[in-house]
Parts: C-alpha cells; sequence; structure tokens
C-alpha cells in the first residue's frame, strides 16, 4: 500500500520528462514535419526513442525515488515550516550541493549508459554539458524551489516538481542537440577541407615539374627531327 503512491508519482514524473525531451526534438526537427494529408504524413519523424526513454527512466528513478528522499532529508535536517529561514536552508542545500555534486552528474552519466554510450563517452558527455547546465540550474530553480518547499505539500511535491521540470528538461535537451548540431557541422566542414586539401595535393602532383617537362618538350622535338 506504502510503494503505490510513490510507484505512482514516479511514474507521473518519468512520463513528463520523457514527453519534454520528445516534445523538444519534435520543435528541433527544423520543420521537417511533412504536411497534413502529404504520403509522409503517416511516417514519424526522425526522434531519437531511446533517448527520450533514458529521461524518463531517470525522472521515474532518480526524480520519483532518490530525490524524494533527499528533499524529505532536508524536511528532517532543516524543519517542515514554511518560513523564510527554514525554506532559504533547503534551497541553499538544493542548489549549491545537491544540484552540482549529484544531481547533473547523475543524469548525464545515468541517461548515457542507458542510450547506449561507454563509461568514457558518457563522462565526455558529461564534461561537455556540465557547466552550461549548471550555470542554467541555478537561473531556473532557485526560485521554483523556493516555492516549491513555501508552499507544496510534500505528497506533491514529485509531480509538482516534474511539471516544473517540463520545461527545465526542454532547455537541457535543446542545449545538449544544438551542441551535437554544432558537433556534426565542424565534423563535416573538417571532412570537406580534407577532401579538398587532398583534391589539392594531388592536382599538384599530377603537374610535371620543369625538369619533366623540359625532357618531354625535348623527347617531343627529337621524334620531330626523326621524323
Amino acid at each position: 500500500a506504502m510503494i503505490w503512491p510513490w510507484a505512482k508519482t514516479a511514474a507521473q514524473s518519468g512520463g513528463i520528462a520523457a514527453a519534454a525531451d520528445v516534445t523538444t526534438q519534435w520543435f528541433l526537427s527544423k520543420g521537417n514535419v511533412p504536411e497534413i494529408g502529404s504520403p509522409q504524413a503517416a511516417v514519424s519523424t526522425n526522434l531519437d526513442l531511446r533517448r527520450s526513454a533514458s529521461i524518463g527512466a531517470f525522472g521515474f528513478f532518480y526524480s520519483g525515488g532518490l530525490q524524494r528522499l533527499l528533499y524529505q532529508k532536508f524536511d528532517t535536517s532543516f524543519g517542515t515550516q514554511a518560513t523564510m529561514q527554514v525554506v532559504a536552508k533547503k534551497v541553499a542545500a538544493d542548489s549549491f550541493l545537491h544540484a552540482p555534486f549529484l544531481y547533473v552528474l547523475a543524469f548525464y552519466m545515468v541517461t548515457g549508459l542507458l542510450q547506449g554510450k561507454s563509461l568514457d563517452e558518457a563522462f565526455g558527455r558529461l564534461s561537455a554539458m556540465y557547466k552550461d547546465t549548471v550555470a542554467t540550474y541555478l537561473m531556473i530553480w532557485p526560485a521554483a524551489m523556493f516555492g516549491l518547499f513555501w508552499a507544496v505539500p510534500e505528497a506533491r511535491r514529485t509531480v509538482t516538481l516534474a511539471c516544473l521540470a517540463f520545461g527545465e528538461k526542454a532547455v537541457y535537451s535543446m542545449m545538449e542537440l544544438n551542441r551535437q548540431n554544432t558537433s556534426e557541422i565542424v565534423v563535416s566542414v573538417d571532412v570537406r577541407i580534407d577532401e579538398v586539401q587532398k583534391f589539392a595535393a594531388l592536382a599538384v602532383n599530377s603537374v610535371p615539374s620543369e625538369k619533366e617537362a623540359l625532357a618531354s618538350g625535348g623527347f617531343q622535338e627529337g621524334l620531330i627531327l626523326i621524323s
């Protein structure tokens, strides 16, 4: 009986997190959505559903489980009173301890591994996104967390947090997808430059040197004289 309420709110948290990523991918598909009624309309867009599922799983287990336990620990440590002093301590603990040293690390490592990345690849993804993600968290969450700890009962925190996190997950997804698109452009440009350099080298090597030109000219003159 005690497990069901937790599982229910965790499932809601995971579903909302996955929906945020799917929505972001859809809006960043750069207009490649076919018109209604066209032959391609029934074909789904190129969504990375495994990525969305990994974020949903993170929302279920972390946001719906570990994070809820952590916030209950905040209640035990700092109190449950809706006072400025108590709420400020919880917001500070969340912003400067939980977020940079647990939440962001867990988010990129767990979702990366669930997406099939190696440990090194997941850590590289974390390293690339860590600074911007923490900065974004500190811009988005302190005011929202103040309201959460001030006015929302513990039993409703997880779903309320998930609804607020819809925008957060969308921002994180947008940041990462934009970074991936930028990396793909850079790689494409590097490949093109490499191809141009190889073509130029081939063209230079195919041009005869001065000695070769003279030798070829002398040989042709000799042929003319003989004939």
